[in-house]
Parts: C-alpha cells; sequence; structure tokens
C-alpha cells in the first residue's frame, strides 16, 4: 500500500485484538493542526527600568485562538540573559533592567515536547530619564 493510499478524509477505524488503528485526515505522522505564533506586547518602548505585558494568545491552530488548552506549552526567551527558557502560560510580565533592545520570543511546544511554531518582538529600552 503506498503512502498515497492511506489518505482518507473520512476517520478509517480498524480494531484487532491487541490493535486499534485511527487515521484522521491524512497519513501517519501528518499533523491534525496548523498551529501560527503571535506575540503582543505592550509596551514595546520604553524607559529603564521597564515592564512589559507579553501576550501570546493570538496564537491559533486551525484557525482556532486562542488555541485551547494544554495543546502548547508556551517557552519565552526574554533575550536578557535572565530568562531563557523560561516556561509558562500564554501570557507574562518580564521587565527588562538594562538599556537596549531585546528580541523576545515566544515559542510553542506540542504535547510530545516539539518545538512547533515560533513568533518574536522586539523591545527597546532607554536609558533612565
Amino acid at each position: 500500500m503506498t503512502r498515497k493510499a492511506l489518505k482518507t478524509s473520512k476517520p478509517l477505524l480498524l480494531i484487532g485484538s491487541t490493535l486499534a488503528l485511527v487515521f484522521l485526515f491524512g497519513c501517519v505522522g501528518t499533523p491534525l493542526y496548523s498551529p501560527t505564533a503571535c506575540l503582543r506586547a505592550d509596551p514595546t518602548i520604553g524607559y529603564a527600568p521597564l515592564t512589559v505585558s507579553f501576550d501570546a494568545s493570538c496564537s491559533t491552530a486551525d484557525g482556532i485562538s486562542p488555541p485551547p488548552s494544554g495543546m502548547f506549552t508556551y517557552v519565552w526567551d526574554f533575550d536578557d540573559g535572565n530568562s531563557s527558557g523560561q516556561t509558562s502560560g500564554m501570557t507574562v510580565e518580564h521587565t527588562f533592567v538594562e538599556p537596549g533592545t531585546y528580541e523576545v520570543q515566544v515559542g510553542l511546544v506540542d504535547s510530545k515536547g516539539i518545538p512547533v511554531t515560533g513568533a518574536t518582538r522586539t523591545i527597546t529600552v532607554l536609558p533612565a530619564e
């Protein structure tokens, strides 16, 4: 059987004594969703110390925004050396202490621990007045 022969637009359920396989909308290994990461930040420029609210709830999975709870883990990197790899929810706050330009990233990781998509926002922190 070729890979093309396995594609179906309807669920196919095969039940054996110890085996149950479900092929939904394509071949094995085809994701059942199409995620897109989105990242909002407020403010994106200001004086140090600058506290910024980040929100990735605009991300989508198959057009659903926000994605269903538990579908993804959100991994945040604030690019300031204090927080790389922080795992949290889809909304976080972070304070930038030093002046500079920071490329803040959020990565969406699926339930198997596989990174699937990400988004970036630039934050500019000016020297204190």
